[in-house]
């Protein structure tokens, strides 16, 4: 098609008015999915590209939203960025990413300078968020959502997820199996969402009459190193038959600490993790294990973002999503 695409252009081929495709570029609620796919869909097919720099100088604002991850380098961030680029690809905003891997003095200098005027709005990833921080972006009055907070009481918009029950139905599903000596390994001890899948974890051992040994439980950093390195002593030292993770990471670190050790999995040892990374997929066997809707996390956060730029109030400050349990080859019946 000759010359610049126009927002009439698009409304004509996808059957709806300017205004429709306007909202939908835009990012604003009202239109139905089914519409808004078919107006981005047209949009991209007639290679439409709005105005930007005529749309910030009206408006008064940058056209770009930032992103202050905790940590860059583990697909847990990487699939919730995934989520958040993909919601922001049919609005008019850019996305410029930042880590502030556990520094929280690093999280504060990156909120303070993004929220100077750089950016519209600003997405939180498992941040630190320390008081100070909060007072600092309640100052500088910048719209901003914050995905699985430390604390979830934090006074910001939230998505987080159901860790207990999503927990729960993971230890369940051992249980269920026949394991009556199942190891636990949780995350640390300044993560809220950690003390809460503990607590399914447990709550899911007591129902059934089950004792959560004391020695089976352990403290680690959300890694494979720290997961196989604690799976080794627990597995050398008190030979459960199953393990809980907090984390995919940890339980993919533990399944090969059962294999150095000379098990078989699932056939001498069952583990189940939480998250469904795509390495919970692509690990032999696969992993069992409670899937977080990061995708999901990162696109709801983002529309919630664009809503409160355009000065809309959201319906709900905490919004919780749910888990799935998925079972794949790692979990088995306990050996005779």
């Amino acid at each position: 098609m000759a010359g610049r695409v126009t927002i009439a252009q698009v409304a004509e081929e996808a059957g709806v008015s300017a205004m429709t495709v306007s909202n939908v570029i835009s990012g604003k609620p009202g239109a139905s999915d089914e519409t808004r796919r078919r107006v981005l869909e047209v949009a991209a097919k007639l290679g439409y590209r709005p105005n930007q720099a005529a749309r910030n100088l009206k408006t008064g604002r940058s056209g770009l939203v930032g992103l202050i991850a905790l940590d860059l380098t583990n697909q847990y961030g990487l699939e919730i960025l995934r989520g958040v680029a993909d919601e922001l690809a049919g609005a008019e905003q850019e996305l410029l990413v930042n880590a502030s891997y556990h520094d929280a003095g690093r999280e504060k200098d990156r909120i303070e300078f993004l929220a100077g005027g750089l950016v519209d709005g600003l997405l939180l990833i498992a941040p630190v968020l320390e008081d100070e921080t909060i007072e600092l972006l309640r100052r500088r009055k910048l719209p901003c959502v914050v995905i699985d907070p430390r604390r979830l009481d934090v006074p910001l918009p939230r998505i987080t997820v159901d860790n207990y029950h999503g927990m729960r139905q993971g230890t369940q599903h051992l249980i269920d199996l026949g394991h009556t000596r199942i190891a636990y390994l949780r995350g640390g001890e300044d993560l809220e969402s950690t003390s809460i899948r503990f607590r399914g974890f447990q709550d899911a051992m007591r129902l059934a009459g089950l004792e959560v040994a004391e020695e089976l439980v352990a403290t680690c950093d959300f890694t494979y190193a720290s997961g196989f390195r604690t799976a080794s002593r627990l597995i050398s030292e008190h030979r459960p038959t199953a393990l809980v993770a907090g984390a995919d990471l940890l339980a993919l670190g533990a399944i090969d600490a059962a294999r150095s050790c000379g098990l078989t999995v699932p056939n001498d040892f069952s583990f189940v993790g939480f998250d469904d990374l795509p390495q919970a997929a692509q690990s032999f066997p696969g992993l069992t294990t409670v899937r977080q809707p990061l995708h999901d996390m990162g696109q709801k956060a983002a529309l919630a973002l664009l809503s409160l730029i355009e000065g809309q109030k959201l319906l709900m400050e905490h919004m919780e999503l749910g888990t799935e349990l998925i079972i794949r080859n790692s979990t088995a019946a306990p050996p005779a």
